[in-house]
Formats: structure tokens, C-alpha cells, sequence
């Protein structure tokens, strides 16, 4: 049998295209690499510019290029976190925290989600494992604090805020969150930290919210909607702030009131137990 001859430039132009070929893989992947550099860098922009949601839509065209980078996948994270998109925030750092089990970072992101969508349980042991990764982390200890704040358990929430602002003993966030667990253990100091954070920031949700309670419980209930009423301006899904102050208008003789108070708690705990069931499916 005669075999076909080959032509001998055929042995020149294989290696020559197989090199050209390996260059311009390498050129589209470095062209894909600056691209995803350049929208990481547009959204640290938006998001510095206090547009997190600008800021997530971007990294939405950023993990289209590069689904699997991790840089991208925690940048979105966060960005969905600041924009109160737990789900989002969670479907993405689930496989993180299993794939990195040792990075703090993304068990503290997860809580983080977790608490928002409602998941109190799964934050609190979130926050946890990233507390015995990085057990000196102020914020870690803060945001762990605050979850077992919402889970009342004001006992064990105590002294992890005390950690948490001895470390950082002018953050306001655990300040405000000392004075809650106060509150809910009966502690006089409530007060006194509640009104330190107020100092520190007039506006604050959750200093006004336990300065609310705490009038409540002199039964000085106009003062009490006051107070409340300036937590439900700054955050105004803060269910609990609702619920006290419609006691408060209640108390006052404002039943019109204490009713509208009363269908927004409601609507906003249903709302958290839909975000949660979804986290269940």
C-alpha cells in the first residue's frame, strides 16, 4: 500500500499554529482579566460613592466574565449585602465558606446574610466559626453580639459585645448592641449606653429603639414614641421598633395609630419568614 505523501511544511505549520493558537488564548484571557480588573474597580467606585446597588450590578457583568474568581465572588457578596439582598448574598458565600472553611471573612459575610434574611440560627453558628477563626476580630464579635441579641439571648450577648468594645471602644454599632442585651437583662446600664451612643450619633436605630424601651418601662410614654419613632426613621425594618411603639401609642390613647404600627410589624415579620423559607428550599 502506498501511503499518502505528507506534506513537509505540514510539520513546520503545526507546531507555528499550535504556538499562535496557545498566544491568542493568552491574549483573550489576559484581555478578560483586565476587563474584570477594570469593572472590580468601577465598583469599589460606586460603592465608595455610596451606589450599592450601581456598585452590584456591576460585579453582575464582572462574575459573568470570571463566574469562578474568587475576588469577584466576594466582592459581589458584600455588594449584596449592602444592598439587603440576603439571598444573593448567601446563594454565593455557601459554596465559599465550604470551599474555604478556614477564611473567616466569609463566615462572617454568611452570618451577616444569614441574620439579614432572618436566619438567626444558621447566622449565630456562622459567626461563630469565624469567631474561633479570628477570636480577637472586633467586628466579627460586634455582629455575633447582635445575632444573639435578636435570638434574645441577651445573657450570652453581653459579654461578647463587652469583648467586641474593648477593642474598639468607640464603635457605636456595639455600643448600641451593649445597651440592648442590657435592656433585655434588666441592666440599669442600658440607659447609660444608650444615651453614649445617641451622643456619638443622634440618629442611631438601635440606641433610640432601647432609649424607647427603657421609657417604656418608666412609663414615660411619650417620650417612649419619641425615641421610637427616630429608630423607625433610621431603619425602617426595624419590626421590634413597631411593635414598641405601637404599645406606646397605644398606651398614649392613639389607637389609629398603634393599629398602622401594628400591620407593619406583622408585614415586616412576614416578610423576614419568607426570606427565611427560601434559604430552606
Amino acid at each position: 500500500m502506498i501511503s499518502a505523501v505528507r506534506d513537509p511544511r505540514s510539520a513546520i505549520r503545526s507546531p507555528l499554529l499550535a504556538i499562535a493558537l496557545v498566544a491568542a488564548l493568552a491574549s483573550t484571557a489576559d484581555a478578560q482579566t483586565d476587563s474584570v480588573r477594570a469593572l472590580l474597580q468601577v465598583a469599589r467606585r460606586q460603592a465608595s460613592e455610596g451606589s450599592a446597588a450601581a456598585a452590584l450590578d456591576t460585579l453582575r457583568k464582572a462574575r459573568a466574565r470570571a463566574p469562578n474568581a474568587e475576588d469577584v465572588l466576594s466582592a459581589y457578596a458584600q455588594m449584596a449585602i449592602a444592598s439587603r439582598q440576603p439571598i444573593v448574598a448567601v446563594e454565593v458565600l455557601e459554596p465559599l465558606a465550604r470551599m474555604c472553611p478556614s477564611v473567616p471573612q466569609y463566615q462572617y459575610m454568611l452570618g451577616v446574610a444569614y441574620m439579614q434574611a432572618g436566619a438567626i440560627l444558621a447566622s449565630v453558628d456562622a459567626l461563630r466559626a469565624a469567631e474561633a477563626l479570628d477570636p480577637g476580630n472586633a467586628r466579627v464579635l460586634k455582629a455575633l453580639g447582635i445575632a444573639l441579641n435578636t435570638r434574645k439571648l441577651h445573657g450570652e450577648a453581653q459579654p461578647v459585645l463587652a469583648r467586641s468594645i474593648e477593642i474598639e471602644p468607640e464603635n457605636v454599632e456595639a455600643i448600641a448592641a451593649l445597651a440592648e442585651a442590657e435592656e433585655g437583662l434588666g441592666d440599669p446600664l442600658a440607659e447609660t449606653h444608650a444615651m453614649r451612643a445617641l451622643a456619638m450619633n443622634p440618629a442611631h436605630a438601635t440606641a433610640n429603639y432601647v432609649l424607647g424601651v427603657v421609657r417604656m418601662r418608666q412609663q414615660k410614654y411619650d417620650e417612649a414614641r419619641d425615641a421610637l419613632l427616630k429608630a423607625i426613621a433610621s431603619d425602617q425594618q426595624m419590626a421590634r421598633a413597631h411593635y414598641q411603639v405601637s404599645l406606646a401609642y397605644s398606651r398614649l390613647g392613639d389607637e389609629a395609630q398603634a393599629r398602622v404600627h401594628v400591620e407593619l410589624y406583622q408585614q415586616q415579620m412576614q416578610a423576614l419568614e419568607d426570606a427565611a423559607k427560601k434559604l430552606r428550599r
